[in-house]
């Protein structure tokens, strides 16, 4: 492989906040406004010209999952912060019931309305904002990061903080600090596939409703006309035996998720979630450049499928497609404690326990074309304070899905609105240690869960009051994968309801 040499320059150091986030995603927006609340100077960075990551560039949606199958919220904090001031402006309905996953409950928004909402957030907390810069290295001196440094429009610059919390989604600033970590499944290195989501406009809900009934055969679980009339937000999911045809016929690549499903947001709009491409590292640029080709491709295909086949979307068009593909799987750190699938199977709670989790154990295939999924809300868990903190390192914290967890206990943290608890947990510890000038390992635990309260957050054990919503106990609990092409391998192996 051929190199240049690069001539020695002097970096100038634009900003020495006492806590900088490194990415502007769910986990990154909950870090920084909960660092900001506790009175700590904190900058957010972002690589893209808009913050929520997810939420907004990706468009990823719903959001899974704030309750228990009991209609309990386990998931508040900013996170619902964000969810009454979506609802308040008619970017989300709130949170809903949802045909699809057997989810306890499911939270659709805009994801164009999300992007003023959460600078207002930012901005609210008195959080500083740096957009289009990439985090590009750092400088490490004695366990410590001296330096992040980022590269943007006005060159490359230096940024000095006194704790830095990784919310890049892949690990970067805990890879490039030298910190240990494992990519994609422990044992072999695989990692769920990529998917680009896009959203439908002119759907005819009234013609999808009657034909969602006149189908409901191929649909999962043949939902009766009750619960096809009584979804605030339509949810569909199924036709596996469609798509399979129409891969056989050449209508659809071969790597297209083997089901359709989407999802109605505000305006009659539609989420769709069935592009898929297997073997793509998000850390490699050039297999990210190929699910960019390859999935912009399925989306016109699965358009194509869904106006030929299913009522009300024969008028319909694409409005728009993520700014970038959805990758679910990374980087891993090596933390102090690794969260375990008997973890999330078994509702562990544990004394540094920083959020709650409660979505289901979601593993799209990195091989073939079955999905795992366990069902959302059946077992209530903690994500402990450990599983943020990389090995080798006094000075960081990592938030978000790149978190100490091994493979199927990571299909559970992944998801948005969990990601966005663990980054308050990791806001508030940032803002305490900024405080008393620490190490990320010499927090008191007991007074970072006290102040996450304070802050909103929901944990176990710690005698708060239950908030049930009546309309989210969830009637179907173990509904079949037939249509779905998902199947659930957990259910004997633990006793889960």
């Amino acid at each position: 492989m051929n190199y240049i040499t690069e001539q020695q320059r002097e970096t100038p150091v634009i900003a020495m906040p006492e806590v900088l986030v490194v990415g502007a995603g769910p986990a990154g927006i909950s870090a920084a406004i909960a660092a900001a609340r506790t009175g700590a100077k904190t900058m957010i960075v972002e690589r893209y010209g808009i913050v929520g990551g997810n939420i907004t560039a990706a468009m990823v949606n719903p959001f899974f999952t704030f309750h228990d199958i009991h209609g309990r919220q386990v998931i508040k904090g900013i996170a619902e912060e964000m969810v009454r001031r979506m609802t308040a402006r008619n970017v989300s309905c709130g949170h809903v019931t949802d045909l699809t996953f057997d989810n306890a409950s499911m939270t659709p928004f805009d994801p164009e309305g999300s992007k003023a909402i959460l600078f207002e957030m930012l901005e609210d907390a008195g959080v500083e904002i740096l957009l289009h810069s990439l985090v590009v290295g750092t400088q490490v001196d004695g366990g410590y990061i001296r330096s992040v440094l980022i590269e943007n429009k006005s060159g490359r610059q230096a940024i000095c903080p006194e704790y830095v919390i990784d919310c890049s989604g892949d690990a970067d600033v805990a890879a490039l600090s030298g910190a240990p970590y494992t990519l994609g499944r422990q044992e072999d290195g695989a990692m769920q596939p990529a998917t680009l989501y896009f959203r439908v406009g002119g759907v005819n809900l009234l013609t999808l409703r009657l034909w969602m009934k006149a189908n409901r055969h191929l649909l999962k679980d043949s939902p009766a006309d009750e619960e096809i009339d009584g979804q605030k937000a339509i949810a569909l999911l199924g036709l596996n035996e469609q798509v399979e045809e129409a891969v056989r016929s050449g209508e659809l690549d071969p790597e297209t998720a083997p089901r359709i499903l989407m999802y109605e947001l505000p305006n009659s709009q539609f989420s769709v979630n069935t592009t898929r491409l297997q073997k793509i590292d998000g850390t490699n640029v050039n297999d990210l450049t190929r699910a960019e080709i390859a999935l912009r491709k399925q989306v016109l295909q699965i358009h194509a499928f869904l106006k030929k086949r299913i009522g009300g979307f024969a008028e319909s068009y694409i409005i728009d497609t993520g700014i970038n593909a959805g990758i679910r799987e990374t980087r891993h750190i090596t933390g102090d404690y690794t969260l375990t699938e008997d973890d999330v199977l078994n509702g562990k709670s544990f004394d540094d326990g920083i959020s709650c989790g409660t979505f289901a154990i979601d593993i799209h295939p990195p091989h073939g074309r079955e999905q795992i999924f366990t069902g959302s809300g059946k077992v209530v868990y903690e994500i402990p304070y450990r599983t943020l903190l990389p090995r080798g390192l006094n000075n960081l914290l990592v938030a978000g899905r790149c978190i100490s967890a091994g493979h199927a206990a990571f299909g559970s943290i992944r998801v948005m609105a969990t990601c966005m608890g663990v980054g308050q947990g990791a806001g508030v510890a940032a803002g305490m240690l900024a405080k008393s000038k620490t190490t990320v390992r010499e927090i008191d635990a007991a007074e970072l869960r006290a102040q996450l309260i304070r802050q909103g957050q929901y944990l176990l054990n710690a005698g708060l009051k239950e908030d049930i919503d009546e309309s989210l106990i969830l009637k179907r609990t173990n509904g079949s994968g037939a249509k779905a092409a998902h199947y659930n391998p957990f259910t004997n192996k633990n006793d889960i309801p």
